[in-house]
């Protein structure tokens, strides 16, 4: 039974020390298709998809990029994390339409998927003034190659709860696998997660009617969501954190694991002899 008990004890007392965190935001922004960057932190938008203003070119796709500080908490490991983003009016357009019925039907997506990535490259590097060219291009390659969180998606009409606070409502994303390995490497550091948005099509169909409009201007996820502008918008990184048992807990852990196994085994031998 002290057996039983000091392994609940062990449990119970690392489940009631577990503590939530913010991690410190950095700074937001995003990298193009056709090498275009946007980091700079005065405008920390973190949209990712494509706006596209009627009558002009077709707007690269736009991936995004979000740059925490880990804090440094000695005595705690992080065993969850969750990166709260928010969805401000307008900051959800599918795509496929509408467009000009006079020019036939036209489609609209049923739905569209924002991803999370890990970005394995040093803070500085994507928050460089002088990122550009070919090392844009790379980084913006490589914003999708190491997914850490489920996708989420979004339907047309399905209302997302307002926050708390009165801002918009916050899509919260739950981080797995490699996101949580990086965070713990990362201690005392800074790291870089991505998002982008595979549900993305281009349409390039014109009205027929002067000025060329394009059918769909806009395929996005998270729209005008400016973390400078507006502190509501700013995304957020709650830590969760658990403490690191003592050693000599953990010791004594492991040598109460036989007895456990031992009391377990004379009980169901007693039952089997009871019920014999």
């Amino acid at each position: 039974m002290r057996s039983i008990a000091l392994m609940l004890g062990l449990s119970m007392s690392v489940l009631a020390g577990a503590v939530e965190v913010e991690a410190p935001l950095v700074q937001t922004g995003g990298l193009y298709a056709d090498g275009g960057v946007s980091n700079s932190p005065t405008f920390q938008n973190y949209f990712v998809g494509y706006g596209t203003t009627p009558g002009f070119g077709r707007t690269a796709e736009r991936r995004s990029f979000f740059v925490f500080d880990v804090p440094v908490m000695p005595g705690f490991v992080i065993s969850g994390a969750t990166l709260e983003l928010r969805l401000p009016f307008g900051g959800l357009i599918f795509g496929k339409g509408p467009g000009d019925p006079l020019a036939g039907p036209v489609p609209s997506d049923t739905s569209e998927t924002f991803s999370l990535g890990l970005l394995p490259v040093p803070a500085d590097a994507v928050l460089s003034p002088a990122l550009g060219g070919a090392g844009a291009l790379a980084m913006f390659a490589a914003m999708d190659d190491i997914a850490i969180a489920s996708p989420t998606t979004f339907s047309p009409g399905t209302p997302l709860p307002p926050a708390a606070d009165g801002g918009p409502p916050i899509v919260p994303i739950i981080i797995e696998g490699p996101g949580l390995a990086a965070l713990v490497s990362a201690s005392g550091g800074s790291v870089v997660f991505s998002g982008w948005m595979p549900s993305w099509s281009e349409d390039l169909r014109l009205s027929p009617f002067p000025p060329p409009l394009y059918f769909e201007a806009s395929e996005l996820i998270f729209g005008l969501t400016d973390a400078h502008a507006d502190p509501l918008l700013k995304p957020v990184l709650v830590l969760t954190l658990v403490p690191v048992p003592e050693p000599h807990a953990v010791i004594l852990a492991l040598l109460g694991l036989p007895l456990l196994a031992a009391v377990l085994a004379r009980r169901r031998a007693r039952r089997g002899t009871a019920g014999g």
